[in-house]
């Protein structure tokens, strides 16, 4: 973190900004460091005088997040997942992963596809394949969304057509079987698709000539949602059929 001499030497909203990043990093220590009086003057110095009596309020409590979320607030900067500050590492050697591929054919976004990793490590995803042209698990958004989980997941770029033979196949679509009674395979490759497009023809013509389709119902007028939370749908459900699987034995 930057000394406060330092911090002076920025432009204001870049200044509020380190302060705020200070006070989530000591939201989540014990002992947070000695120069706290010192951040907090600087930062009150720096609010609109209308929010200063919140920020007294907060840091008094030692509410320090809350003055993270203050510094946001003022700044219009909306709070986000990639926003906040990862710490430590982690130990994917405990991670329970079971015999689940994932396929994702054209995801352009960054933010989908940092999203749609994290989900992959919570949900035991053994390995991610990706349709070369889709974006980079490296890309720095990818890396932030997905909270570092692009280091716990094994992926590579690879053809379909390359890996499909290897797997019973099945994709995330509309118009295919109700996800309550899909029967999910105990090793398997689910494909995912394009956020505009969806699955694309090829990629369909694999899953229907192995495991066919599996589909969200959904309840609303719009009858969408966001890749990334289609995908979590998704790796809960067969994480859970697998996990029953294991339990019974």
């Amino acid at each position: 973190m930057l000394t406060i001499r330092k911090i002076l030497t920025l432009k204001p909203r870049v200044q509020l900004r380190k302060c705020g990043q200070y006070f989530h990093l000591a939201s989540t220590c014990s002992r947070p460091s000695e120069e706290l009086d010192a951040y907090f003057s600087l930062f009150f110095s720096l609010l609109p005088e209308q929010r200063r009596d919140e920020a007294s309020y907060s840091f008094h409590r030692m509410r320090y997040d809350d003055l993270y979320y203050l510094s946001l607030d003022v700044l219009g900067e909306a709070v986000a997942d990639w926003d906040m500050v990862e710490n430590g590492g982690v130990d994917y050697s405990k991670r329970t992963v079971f015999p689940h591929f994932l396929y994702l054919d054209f995801i352009r976004s960054p933010y989908n596809l940092g999203s749609i990793f994290r989900n992959a490590e919570a949900f035991g995803v053994e390995k991610i394949f990706i349709r070369p042209g889709s974006a980079s698990p490296l890309h720095e958004r990818a890396v932030r969304t997905s909270r570092g989980t692009v280091d716990g997941v094994a992926w590579e770029f690879r053809e379909l057509e390359e890996i499909a033979g290897d797997h019973q196949v099945f994709a995330l679509e509309l118009g295919g079987q109700d996800i309550a009674s899909f029967t999910f395979p105990e090793r398997g490759l689910c494909i995912i698709g394009s956020e505009e497009t969806g699955v694309s023809k090829g990629a369909l013509e694999f899953a229907d000539s192995s495991l066919g389709r599996v589909s969200i119902r959904q309840y609303g007028a719009k009858g969408s949602i966001n890749v990334a939370s289609a995908s979590a749908i998704l790796l809960s459900a067969w994480a859970s059929s697998s996990g029953s699987r294991h339990r019974a034995f």
